[in-house]
């Protein structure tokens, strides 16, 4: 049987915790409802999703993704990311404008920060010059989530980090006052730290950044004594 949107809720829906429910809402400002499944209870349940159905062809995931992105508890979107990570080896640039989509519809930091590194960074690793300039498009856009996921799809890169592109990135985006960004440029050259140090304490030295995105780059140096 495939996997569809009735039975992903009617799987989910015995497991609401009303109490959990408030206290999950609230860590997340009060942008989303929830049903107050938390990620440790979520996961089995999920697995259980996975072995017993199969999942629709790509067309009708993408459709299954979006149906589960328009549902209004922040469980469903966590599982449409999940659908997506199922089938990120079959995913391809032409899929970008879909996954920008989805970037753009009920943002917020805990689906672009899975959505980006997970999904959008494994195809930008193919390495088709103009995923790149898609990527710029995203970071010179006017929708700072659009632009925080652009930035982070190298997050996991490590060796295999884009150097000119996360520094062009950056200069474009040093400057914004959002916080969320400012903070994605520290957790993105911290992560890069673990790799590159001292390309890392170079660039910082030099680049002018605002002391949110200094402080975060320098993080894991400075608790291993390699930066002041």
């Amino acid at each position: 049987m495939i996997l569809t949107l009735d039975i992903i809720k009617e799987t989910y829906t015995p497991y609401a915790d009303a109490d959990n429910s408030v206290t999950m809402s609230r860590y997340m400002k009060n942008q989303f409802p929830f049903l107050g499944i938390k990620k440790k209870d979520s996961a089995p349940i999920n697995r259980e999703l996975f072995r017993t159905y199969e999942l629709p062809e790509s067309h009708a995931l993408k459709m299954l993704v979006q149906a589960l992105f328009t549902e209004p508890e922040r469980e469903y979107h966590y599982f449409a990311i999940r659908l997506l990570e199922k089938q990120r080896h079959e995913l391809t640039s032409d899929d970008l404008s879909f996954l920008e989509s989805m970037v753009l519809q009920n943002s917020w930091w805990d689906s672009i920060d899975d959505l980006s590194p997970n999904i959008v960074g494994p195809i930008i690793r193919q390495g088709h010059p103009e995923d790149l300039e898609r990527m710029m498009d995203w970071v010179t856009s006017d929708n700072f989530w659009l632009q925080r996921a652009g930035l982070l799809h190298q997050l996991k890169f490590k060796s295999k980090m884009n150097e000119d592109l996360l520094i062009k990135m950056i200069e474009q985006l040093k400057h914004d006052k959002e916080f969320f960004i400012r903070k994605a440029i520290g957790w993105i050259l911290r992560e890069y730290s673990k790799t590159a140090p001292d390309f890392v304490m170079d660039y910082v030295s030099k680049a002018g950044l605002s002391k949110l995105s200094e402080r975060e780059a320098l993080k894991w140096l400075r608790a291993k004594g390699a930066a002041v």
